[in-house]
């Protein structure tokens, strides 16, 4: 199921170098704009809700973030990417991450079932969370997927 959502494999981008939450961001929603799954103002909702309102998208205990919005703020279409930070940063003084999953989704339904659900299975195991995390090649990602 997730590797039919990723949108391409440069979707999986490993180990990237940043001390900026607002640079991961536009990292990880890079593949998603460059294959139109989202809109500009998909990310900038993002941003915004962010500064305002807080890192609700962080897992403190899995240190993985999953940004996302509201469909209606510039989704076409379903899918997501994947970041691993080489180092882990904070997001807007959230407890630091080294993963970053955007999301994005046609609707709420399909942002839990088909989105959210997955994913939280996928990183619920401890063994998926490091084999992705340790990965040094997008097929070892897939892999995991």
């Amino acid at each position: 199921m997730l590797k039919q959502l990723l949108v391409e494999t440069d979707a999986i981008q490993l180990q990237v170098e940043t001390n900026d939450w607002k640079e991961a961001l536009a990292i990880a929603a890079k593949p998603l704009l460059q294959h139109k799954v989202i809109e500009p103002e998909y990310l900038e909702a993002i941003t915004n809700t962010t500064q305002e309102s807080g890192p609700y998208y962080v897992f403190e205990d899995e240190m993985f973030a999953l940004p996302h919005a509201r469909p209606e703020q510039g989704v076409n279409k379903m899918g997501f990417s994947l970041v691993t930070l080489k180092h882990p940063i904070s997001i807007n003084s959230s407890p630091e991450v080294d993963m970053i999953i955007m999301l994005s989704a046609v609707d709420s339904r399909s942002h839990i079932e088909q989105g959210l659900r997955p994913i939280f299975e996928m990183l619920s195991n401890d063994d998926a969370r490091s084999k992705i995390r340790m990965a040094t090649t997008r097929e070892e990602v897939l892999s995991v997927l």
